[in-house]
């Protein structure tokens, strides 16, 4: 950052160190006018892998605001920032961002249906998230004077991706919970990254508290009792799509990408093949070699949560294989042979272990349903207490969305 003023400076960001502005002396950029908050802002950084472009926020904590590009952020709110973009503490400081990274063309944003679109959004050359569905782009809405994610399908006219994309659409016009991305004309943007980069130290994956993971697994829960209960296997239940919305331990998560999930009537299975194999239930068949299998139901996302609490208590991912064969890693999950002892495991619970078992239980019918996973000792001992928190914090967040 460049700090344009009597006296300009180049300001280093780093990614996985705070940046702050303030009063307090303990601030990483102190500064003592009187327009300027003890705690004014902080700028941070979340970087999904290592080859892509670091996501930088601007969170305004003040009591007197903190600009944006001509428009005040609002207290603890956050805004991504670009390259170029100005950031004022009025009548004390101004701050211009600078950051390198591709900038897309946007023409193939431009026939008719997207001009209708681009009349209330401006869709901006910033890339936020890609795969193999396409790529979401930074935008601003409006008329709501706020940020969102624009995400652009690419179906290059194909039917079967075009009509991936109208299930995906379909599913989510469907669903209203706090916990599961919605969809209108478009979400606000999530700020807080995804669980992959919340662990991810840049080589490795480190565990979080047992606390931190309680009420993150506390909080699928609920979002997985939701979509089984509407009959929705997400079937793609993984650290990448599970997104933080803020930078604050405890916050609130929301599932994602819904490209993969299955709207499926009662009693019935599904048979295709599809996942990530490394968080993938054995009965989903990347082992399987033979064309006739017995299918699956909702329970599939039961045992990739499992897997997601193995990681979160341990920092170890239960049967991923240094091979990367999708057959290896579900011949590794289909054995089952967990690892729970050691110093990964020292100070976890005796009943925070026992969940992952029965939760990662290869026979279908004896793992545990969502509704036994709320019933079990590590969830049940503090239900009171995360049911009163999810309904101060995370209800209340999901509903001012």
């Amino acid at each position: 950052m460049r700090t344009p003023s009597t006296a300009e400076q180049a300001l280093a960001i780093w990614s996985g160190t705070d940046f702050t502005v303030g009063r307090s002396a303990t601030s990483t950029c102190v500064i003592t006018h009187g327009a300027v908050s003890s705690e004014h802002l902080t700028i941070y950084s979340v970087l999904f892998d290592e080859i892509s472009t670091p996501l930088v926020y601007c969170w305004d904590k003040s009591l007197n605001g903190t600009f944006h590009n001509g428009k005040i952020i609002g207290r603890d709110r956050r805004v991504l920032l670009c390259d170029g973009d100005r950031i004022d503490i009025r009548h004390a400081c101004s701050f211009t961002f600078c950051q390198s990274y591709g900038k897309p063309s946007l023409a193939f944003l431009m026939d008719e249906k997207e001009k209708v679109c681009k009349n209330r959004f401006d869709i901006l050359p910033r890339t936020i998230g890609h795969g193999s569905f396409g790529r979401v782009y930074l935008a601003w809405d409006k008329s709501r004077g706020r940020q969102v994610a624009c995400k652009v399908i690419e179906t290059g006219g194909a039917p079967r991706r075009i009509a991936k994309a109208k299930t995906e659409i379909t599913i989510l016009r469907k669903l209203c919970h706090p916990n599961v991305v919605t969809i209108h004309d478009a979400v606000p943007l999530i700020t807080g990254g995804d669980l992959f980069s919340y662990l991810s130290d840049g080589t490795s994956l480190c565990a979080v508290s047992e606390a931190e993971a309680l009420v993150i697994t506390f909080q699928i829960l609920k979002a997985l009792e939701y979509l089984h209960a509407n009959n929705v296997a997400h079937r793609d239940l993984k650290l990448d799509n599970v997104l933080r919305v803020s930078h604050d331990p405890g916050a609130r998560v929301v599932l994602v990408d819904f490209g993969i999930s299955k709207a499926i009537p009662p009693a019935k299975r599904m048979t295709t093949v599809v996942g990530t194999p490394e968080f993938s239930a054995p009965e989903v068949g990347f082992a399987d070699t033979t064309a006739v299998r017995p299918g699956y139901d909702t329970k599939c996302d039961v045992w990739s949560l499992g897997v997601i609490l193995h990681i979160l208590l341990s920092g170890i991912s239960p049967f991923y294989d240094t091979s990367e064969s999708a057959r290896q890693i579900s011949l590794n999950a289909r054995a089952c042979v967990l690892k729970m002892s050691g110093p990964h495991w020292d100070g976890v619970s005796f009943s925070g272990r026992d969940l992952v078992r029965r939760m990662l239980c290869v026979e279908p019918e004896n793992r545990y349903s969502v509704a036994e996973c709320f019933g079990h000792a590590w969830i049940a001992g503090q239900r009171e207490m995360l049911e009163g928190v999810y309904e101060r914090r995370i209800v209340k967040d999901g509903c001012g969305l």
